[in-house]
């Protein structure tokens, strides 16, 4: 099983390297918005037909599913892909999108990859072995108080922007520093590669946190829904952080 998973490990990598080559060959900052949001689309599809030919053609028999599969995952056993997360963000020339492969067996994901590919870079990390951001060990910063602590918030389309503007005012009336981005799985990672304290995310779909959420884990950290319970394919919101602080932050949000 440890062979598999390290073999399959390499495919995750791969995978999220050929989908993230297609983003940038695509990605251009210096465009129009509106020549920018066409080029999204594009972009997207390049990304999943690479991705999908590429796992395909090692694993033939395998069922994908993810952003562009559906709603429904095929069963408990499948990759689990996102080929563009935060397209918003590539729209208007924001270097700070990912790919998302993360391989789920019986229910459980073992593999977790997240590309960043303006960098070429990757957050990986297998069940039970730890995560790392390229050759680099993660581990969640502790903050010595919630006043100390870093937030991302990814602030969502409507009709979900007025929950996320109400989590930032939220945690803006304690913490330290409040961010807002568009790609809940880079949000998720920065918790566990410890350059944010947490992450809130709301309209989320299970391609744009499982494959961070094991990082986050090995990392350290905790990830649950804003209800303070276990995250699961159809959690349509999260709170990633140190377990130190989670339940204080999950407070917090519920007071609005």
């Amino acid at each position: 099983m440890v062979m598999d998973l390290q073999a399959r490990l390499q495919v995750a990598k791969q995978a999220a390297f050929v989908s993230g080559d297609e983003l940038r060959r695509h990605f251009d900052s210096g465009r129009g918005v509106r020549e920018a949001v066409l080029d999204a689309g594009q972009a997207q599809r390049a990304s999943l037909d690479a991705i999908t030919v590429f796992l395909s053609q090692i694993y033939p028999d395998e069922p994908l599913w993810g952003r562009g599969f559906g709603e429904t995952p095929p069963g408990k056993t499948f990759w689990l892909v996102d080929p563009l997360n935060g397209a918003d963000g590539f729209k208007t020339g924001d270097e700070r999108y990912a790919t998302t492969v993360a391989w789920v067996e019986n229910g459980q994901p073992l593999i977790g990859v997240v590309s960043l590919p303006s960098r070429r870079h990757l957050y990986w990390a297998i069940q039970g072995g730890g995560a790392k951001y390229q050759d680099r060990t993660l581990a969640v910063r502790s903050a010595g108080s919630l006043e100390d602590s870093v937030v991302e918030v990814v602030i969502g389309s409507q009709p979900h922007r007025a929950a996320s503007l109400q989590a930032l005012t939220a945690v803006a009336r304690f913490a330290y520093q409040v961010t807002a981005h568009v790609s809940p799985a880079l949000g998720i990672c920065s918790v566990a590669e410890a350059t944010r304290d947490a992450f809130i995310g709301h309209e989320l779909h299970a391609w744009d946190w499982v494959a961070a959420k094991l990082i986050l884990e090995e990392a350290g950290g905790q990830m649950t829904d804003l209800e303070g319970q276990p995250m699961k394919l159809g959690s349509p919101s999260g709170l990633a952080s140190h377990p130190k602080h989670h339940a204080n932050f999950l407070k917090h949000l519920s007071q609005g």
